[in-house]
């Protein structure tokens, strides 16, 4: 497969600007804006999701629907939906909310057009909750220099959106790099572990992007990046969903990635349904070779 070089990609991506509303930041970034409606939209649900997962995995609680509280009860004892990741992996018993949550994302990606460049999801969006790290990192943490293009299930062509909904953007938020030379090797597109990129963090310099409420930022796969997580910063919820976008693929042979077309219905004329349930363990649910998120139907009425 060829390997766009830094002009090609850099003309990719003013094309996409072009079909949007995004606007082009740096030669592989842009950023664009979402409004009151769509932002509040996506907070209300993405809070139901959330307080939808605290109420499958505990039959009794004690906790208000403000959305701090709920952030405080996920912090103090991790629902078994939620990975140590921060990621919230649905359930059949929170189908109804997860699909509301959905609903209210592609109604924001139809405002900014971004759903008329997008051929594929990498996997299907999910919300994620970041929290302070506490714990010593991992060697794929996203607080290490890294490339979106390094994991196994990405590709070389692929974009990043990353969407700010709720939480301490101000200490916990994620910082973005371009390149000092407008060269991009071939080998850095290969999977690899995130504490590697460290060996080519010295050709890149930091971008002057802002990432706060309001704001949404699109990005190419070469794009370096990092989660900062400040001394006593509180959690942030947010979406960074990895995209591919027209004219990349006639198909598409990676098994996670969902044809944007199968969303198009979704919470209108279709539902999508997975089979795991809260009895379930999580632990259990992604050891399976086909994880939770592909292990999932969808019914039109």
């Amino acid at each position: 497969m060829k390997n766009y070089n830094y002009q090609e990609r850099k003309k990719k991506l003013e094309i996409i600007c072009k079909k949007t509303t995004l606007i082009q930041k740096t030669d592989l970034i842009s950023v664009g804006k979402i409004s009151n409606n769509y932002l509040n939209h996506l907070q209300y649900t993405s809070k139901n999701l959330l307080l939808s997962s605290i109420i499958g995995d505990k039959k009794k609680i004690n906790i208000n629907v403000s959305y701090k509280s709920i952030l405080d009860h996920i912090a103090k004892k991790l629902p078994d939906n939620i990975t140590h990741n921060g990621m919230v992996v649905p359930r059949k018993e929170n189908s109804l909310e997860f699909n509301l949550f959905l609903k209210s994302f592609f109604q924001f990606l139809e405002d900014t057009k971004l759903m008329n460049v997008i051929d594929y999801f990498v996997s299907p969006p999910q919300l994620r909750i970041k929290f302070n790290s506490k714990k010593q990192l991992s060697s794929n943490s996203s607080e290490y220099v890294h490339s979106d293009a390094w994991t196994n299930h990405n590709t070389d062509r692929s974009y990043t959106l990353y969407l700010p909904i709720f939480g301490d953007v101000k200490n916990n938020y994620v910082e973005f790099y371009k390149p000092k030379k407008k060269i991009l090797e071939k080998d850095w597109f290969k999977p690899q572990k995130f504490i590697d990129g460290s060996r080519i963090q010295n050709l890149y310099q930091k971008a002057k992007v802002d990432y706060k409420l309001g704001k949404f930022i699109v990005t190419d796969c070469a794009t370096l990046h990092k989660t900062v997580n400040k001394l006593n910063s509180k959690p942030r919820v947010s979406m960074d969903i990895a995209f591919i976008p027209k004219g990349e693929f006639k198909n598409s042979k990676i098994d996670c990635h969902v044809n944007s077309k199968e969303f198009l219905d979704i919470g209108y004329k279709s539902i999508m349904v997975f089979n795991n349930s809260f009895k379930e363990s999580l632990k259990k649910i992604l050891s399976k070779k086909r994880q939770s998120l592909s292990n999932r139907k969808i019914i039109k009425f």
